[in-house]
């Protein structure tokens, strides 16, 4: 099993980056010590002192440190241990043999089956992400939905005031698949790495910017594992198991909270709540 590292210090005072602080909250959230179902850290790579205080419990019960600092360094104790002690799922790698253009109840299975959850959740998500577009459009390529704002925010605001028509709020309305790949090829244009991240992918819709807890190593890596099928159920199957909180949540079938941390706070506006808790009842029983 390959160890799940940190580039840098995280905790109190330290730089703190993104990805490393979601990495120490999906940890300390898989450490069954210190977080039980409900008190979970929300899983959203800022640091804040219910973090911080998480890992100076996670410090003092779990690695036994006498003055527990609230850090977590890269090669250090903390980091060692959360990992050894945290109930995270090995990445999964799966291949089919297949040129299937929609997913196959062997891939439904195979995924299931790695999550350790019920096949029909994993449908539910499916069909609530990508019913109506399928994992690829027209053309061949991976169906996407572009998001403005998380353009915006990787790029700091930069080209809110110049291309407000693809960087600036979230969209009231996405408008038609068929403009999603223009509006991502002018964010290309201008920062290709963050308009990659800034688009959710194929039948499940995994956000770019969740590459690497998707199992690949770079967002351009991601972005052409999601040309296969294969890809596509190998990226869901790490992100979710990569992410305890949404492992616990589709395998108890917790929609609410599964939408909240899949598709983010405004999952409500949307009722992906309730429309994966129908999907569900229908793949249970078709």
């Amino acid at each position: 099993m390959s160890t799940i590292r940190i580039s840098q210090a995280v905790g109190s005072g330290q730089i703190n980056k993104y990805r490393d602080v979601k990495t120490v909250q999906s940890l300390l959230n898989g450490n069954k010590v210190i977080t039980t179902a409900g008190n979970e850290l929300d899983v959203d790579g800022k640091i804040g002192p219910k973090t911080i205080e998480r890992i100076k419990e996670f410090q003092q019960k779990v690695v036994r440190l006498t003055t527990p600092d609230g850090v977590v360094s890269p090669h250090g104790p903390t980091i060692r241990n959360l990992h050894h002690h945290s109930n995270t799922v090995t990445p999964v790698k799966i291949n089919f043999n297949t040129n299937a253009r929609e997913l196959t109840e062997e891939m439904y299975v195979s995924a299931a089956k790695a999550l350790n959850c019920e096949v029909a959740a994993v449908k539910a998500v499916v069909i609530t992400e990508s019913k109506v577009t399928g994992p690829f459009d027209e053309q061949g390529r991976p169906t996407i939905l572009y998001e403005r704002h998380y353009f915006s925010s990787l790029t700091n605001g930069k080209y809110d005031k110049s291309h407000p028509e693809i960087s600036g709020p979230r969209y009231q309305h996405y408008g038609k698949f068929s403009i999603q790949y223009t509006r991502l090829n002018k964010a290309i244009a201008l920062d290709r790495q963050a308009a990659l991240k800034s688009a959710s992918w194929g039948a499940f819709q995994i956000m770019g910017n969740n590459y690497e807890t998707a199992g690949y190593a770079s967002v351009e890596k991601f972005v052409e594992g999601m040309n296969t099928l294969s890809g596509q159920v190998y990226a869901f199957v790490n992100h979710i198991s990569r992410t305890p909180v949404l492992l616990n949540a589709i395998r108890t079938k917790n929609w609410a909270k599964f939408a909240y941390h899949y598709n983010g706070s405004g999952y409500k506006e949307k009722n992906y709540d309730t429309q994966m808790a129908a999907n569900y009842d229908y793949a249970l029983h078709h």
